[in-house]
C-alpha cells in the first residue's frame, strides 16, 4: 500500500529523519568515545574502586553511559526503518492496521510506525508482559 501524502511534505520528512539520524549518530559516538575514555583512563591509571561507594559509583556510571548507548541505538534503529518505509512507498501507514498514520503524529514523531490507537494498543501490551 503505498501513502497519499505530498511529495513535497514527505520529502521534508525524509530531511528531518536524516538531520535526526545524523544527530543520533553523532551522540552515539561521543558516547562510546567518553566510555572508552574513561575505561581506558582506569585501565591507565590502575584506577579500581578500593571503597564500596566509589565501586558503586562507577558501576552505576557505566550502566547509565550503557543504557544511553541502548537507547540510542534503538531511535537510530526506528529511523532507519522509517526511512527504508519510505524507500518501499509505506511509510506513513501503521504496521498494525494498514490505515493512514496521522500527519500530525508524524510531524511529532517521524519514525511512527503505528497509528496513535494502535501504539497505545502495543504499549499497554508491552506493559503486562512486562509484569
Amino acid at each position: 500500500m503505498s501513502t497519499v501524502f505530498d511529495p513535497a511534505w514527505l520529502e521534508t520528512m525524509r530531511e528531518r529523519l536524516l538531520a535526526h539520524r545524523m544527530d543520533l549518530q553523532r551522540q552515539l559516538a561521543a558516547a562510546q568515545s567518553s566510555l572508552s575514555a574513561e575505561s581506558q583512563y582506569q585501565e591507565d591509571e590502575g584506577t579500581v574502586a578500593t571503597h564500596p561507594a566509589d565501586e558503586a559509583s562507577d558501576l552505576f556510571s557505566a550502566e547509565v553511559d550503557a543504557t544511553l548507548m541502548l537507547a540510542l541505538e534503538d531511535e537510530l534503529s526506528r529511523v532507519d526503518a522509517a526511512l527504508k518505509r519510505m524507500d518501499s512507498g509505506t511509510y506513513g501507514i501503521c504496521v498494525e492496521c494498514g490505515q493512514p498514520i496521522e500527519p500530525e503524529r508524524l510531524e511529532a514523531i517521524p519514525w511512527a510506525e503505528r497509528c496513535i490507537r494502535d501504539q497505545e494498543r502495543f504499549e499497554a501490551t508491552q506493559g503486562q508482559r512486562r509484569r
